[in-house]
């Protein structure tokens, strides 16, 4: 069974609004005018019912001791309620629609405008430095450029490829960048001058994903000709080639088995592959876990099913999470080897899955972090009690309309006491967003 979820969506630029009202009382203080207003849309959604549509009225006043108040009211006839946060969140509930009592709504904290990224494709990939400061984007013009997150200034540019660009990803020191393409070729990058010291050949299609294994001497491809192929960096080789599928994989995530040291008889030229797993998205229908170092594949799902497009696994809870092209994602509890089925489904509507990321948070789980194709994109807590599985949706990231998104990466947040870690995304735009 599919638990079917409810949402509400809100304006993309709903904090334009808000600052409008802010300063529309700001400008008229001297006037006698102790309040200016701002408005957005509202609509609420569930599958297979009307939907409904209001606005959120934006108030600002002060109050008799000095103090400022910012007050949100809905309009036409929604049960939708809305409270403010502060100038980049609010909170919405609907005794109707949400599953959970409110949720949490946020806009971007930074936004990165990547310049040198045509408007035809938007960005198509990116990725965040591991210590912050530095984003690589790529489009559809083979070209990759490299950004300061916070001058948002162009750093250096990386050209080479022909096609579109599927990955780009840093390596741990933060210097090194790799890339897949269209064109079949994997190439690493000083990030810095832009040079092409190394470039990888021996897929048949379409490279659609990438990882590094370890500090990277080591890294990893997925294709749409249905291998996954490890390969040594200093030689350019490779070292094993994974023939999964008879159609293309997706996505992979690559991550390490709690406790597991390094043995001492790794085959010659791999590294640090001894408790690394990696989960695979394959356009067949399955979800696939794969052991780096031992070379063994279990299945979850079954062929011909509705192709899988994200997963992301969490080897400490052991969970595998995988999202389909029908819109839904599956939970599969890997510490059954042979499952005949999720142990929890759920949805929005019939909208792609095309990213999922797990994010740390302070305390807990890791929330689970969904992007659809028609612009969501949304933190989910599952929590699994016996038999019991629960999930329910605590926070929306709003900067997306009904654009596809494209890329998803979580790293260490530098917010003063984070709740969680940061998330980028990027869409059809050609700017990529930090929540």
């Amino acid at each position: 069974m599919v638990q079917v979820f409810g949402h509400i969506s809100i304006q993309p630029d709903w904090t334009i609004d808000v600052a409008n009202a802010l300063e529309s009382m700001t400008a008229s203080a001297g006037k006698g005018n102790t309040g200016g207003s701002g408005k957005f849309w509202v609509s609420a959604y569930r599958q297979g019912e009307p939907s409904v549509h209001g606005h959120i009225q934006v108030t600002k006043s002060v109050a008799a001791d000095g103090s400022t108040l910012v007050n949100y009211s809905v309009t036409d006839g929604s049960d939708i309620a809305a409270e403010f946060v502060n100038a980049r969140q609010l909170r919405l509930s609907s005794r109707s629609v949400l599953e959970s009592a409110t949720v949490l709504y946020t806009a971007p904290r930074t936004t990165v405008a990547c310049t040198q990224v045509g408007r035809g494709s938007g960005v198509l990939c990116f990725d965040v430095s591991p210590f912050g400061g530095l984003a690589v984007v790529g489009g559809d013009d083979g070209v990759l450029d490299v950004y300061d997150t916070r001058s948002n200034r162009h750093r250096a540019q990386l050209a080479g490829h022909v096609g579109d660009l599927t990955s780009s990803v840093f390596f741990p020191s933060g210097q090194v960048v790799l890339s897949g393409a269209s064109d079949m070729r994997l190439r690493v990058w000083s990030a810095s001058d832009g040079t092409n010291p190394t470039t990888l050949t021996g897929h048949t299609s379409a490279i659609t994903d990438t990882a590094i294994v370890g500090v990277g001497k080591n890294i990893l491809s997925a294709g749409k000709d249905g291998t996954m192929r490890l390969w040594n960096c200093a030689h350019a080789s490779t070292l094993h080639t994974f023939s999964l599928s008879a159609m293309p994989l997706n996505a992979i995530h690559l991550v390490a088995r709690p406790g597991s040291p390094e043995p001492t008889d790794m085959p010659p030229n791999e590294f640090e592959t001894a408790g690394k797993l990696v989960a695979v998205a394959c356009e067949d229908g399955r979800a696939l876990l794969v052991d780096l170092r031992l070379r063994t594949v279990t299945a979850y799902g079954a062929i011909n099913d509705a192709p899988v497009r994200a997963v992301a696994y969490d080897p400490v809870a052991g969970r595998l999470f995988s999202g389909r092209a029908d819109g839904v994602v599956d939970v599969w509890l890997t510490s059954d080897t042979h499952p005949s089925a999720p142990v929890y489904s759920f949805k929005r509507n019939n909208s792609p899955i095309s990213v999922l990321r797990l994010v740390l948070r302070a305390e807990g789980l890791p929330l689970l972090c969904v992007a659809t194709e028609d612009g969501q994109l949304f933190l989910v807590a599952v929590t699994i009690t016996g038999s019991t599985v629960s999930a329910e949706v605590v926070e929306e990231l709003v900067a997306f309309d009904v654009d596809p998104i494209t890329q998803v990466r979580v790293v260490p947040s530098d917010a003063p006491a984070a709740a969680r870690q940061s998330i980028w995304a990027s869409g059809r735009s050609a700017n990529i967003y930090e929540f």
